[in-house]
């Protein structure tokens, strides 16, 4: 089993949360990803080109969550 561990993403959820709408968290735009973005992770996941490929997790998070 694969996993995509996606970060921000530019959604109604993101931007109707309450600690980023009080600005208790910040989000820079230019961390946030689109949708499309989480989408081709998952699909290249998903595909027979990583039919070999097992517990992966991959941060798909632009490097908004930085260690």
């Amino acid at each position: 089993m694969n996993a995509v561990l996606p970060g921000a993403v530019d959604a109604p959820m993101l931007w109707q949360n309450p600690n980023v709408g009080w600005g208790m968290e910040k989000v820079d735009p230019a961390d946030v990803g689109k949708p499309e973005d989480i989408a081709a992770n998952i699909a290249q996941l998903a595909s027979d080109d990583a039919a070999f490929v097992q517990g992966a997790m991959v941060r798909a998070d632009g490097g908004r969550d930085r260690l």
